[in-house]
């Protein structure tokens, strides 16, 4: 018989963490369910590659070489930038596809759209990563090439459902359960406050004359964010709803239900 290191109560067979090496019952098993400090602890690839990159900058800083640290990292960078731009680019599909790919509409409120898009995804992503990285860990976006297939597959008009996973922000390094919930909390709350203020604009806007095609933009762009929001935090897979709900359980139901309610709203008006 073992105590579980959480709750203090014996069993027979207990679980031992491979991360922290203690023992615990079937509820608290998981690391995300004690909290376990090596959560993080095994090497994800990005995670080698920047380990290797790090030993390369301490030899060259012992030996004489045409280079700098600092031009090593540049591709790393650009990489992240063409992920970026791509995942872009499909999330602008999704997005014309929730439209009916109406390109009838005059350049000036196409172009508003392809902004809105971009942004909606934009700050998401950066969100994730901007959190991330202010504590102390490592974030890049990184684009999946099947969840890149799915949001293409999907973006095709006659689809009844939309999927929009054409990659996300890789973390490495150790935390908390809290900094992890949070991290992945800030892009759907990002498209929470977006998705309020443009049915707002919206709304203030359908009081006047005149403004029914700037009405139809708003509340379209405030519908994708709201969609973007509820997509992600559905608790399942690797989207952002698993994370949340396993660290607070009431935080996710409220963003959950908040996107619920604004994506009626945005149909409904």
């Amino acid at each position: 018989m073992a105590k579980c290191a959480v709750c203090g109560k014996e069993v027979l067979m207990p679980f031992k963490c491979s991360y922290c090496g203690e023992y615990f019952c079937a509820e608290h098993r998981l690391p995300e369910k004690h909290n376990c400090p090596g959560l993080f602890a095994a090497a994800s690839p990005y995670e080698k590659e920047k380990k290797k990159l790090m030993a390369s900058e301490e030899k060259a800083s012992w030996e004489p070489v045409s280079w700098t640290p600092s031009r090593r990292r540049r591709p790393l960078a650009g990489r992240e930038s063409l992920h970026l731009l791509m995942g872009t680019l499909l999330v602008i599909l999704i997005g014309f596809s929730l439209i009916g790919y109406h390109f009838w509409l005059s350049p000036w409120i196409l172009a508003l759209f392809i902004t809105g898009f971009s942004a909606s995804f934009l700050l998401h992503e950066l969100g994730h990563r901007a959190y991330a990285k202010s504590h102390g860990l490592s974030a890049r976006f990184r684009l999946d090439p099947f969840g890149a297939l799915l949001t293409l597959v999907t973006a095709v008009p006659m689809m009844p459902f939309k999927i929009i996973a054409p990659g996300a922000v890789v973390i490495t390094g150790i935390t908390s359960l809290e900094v992890l919930g949070m991290t992945a909390l800030v892009g759907p709350l990002i498209n929470l406050v977006l998705s309020s203020i443009l049915n707002i604009a919206a709304f203030v806007l359908s009081q006047l004359s005149g403004t029914a095609v700037l009405q139809f933009l708003l509340f379209r762009l405030g519908a994708f964010n709201a969609f973007i929001a509820f997509f992600n935090l559905i608790p399942f897979g690797e989207l952002d709803g698993k994370k949340v709900f396993a660290w607070n359980p009431v935080k996710w139901g409220i963003a959950f239900a908040t996107s619920i309610a604004l994506l009626i709203i945005s149909f409904a008006i």
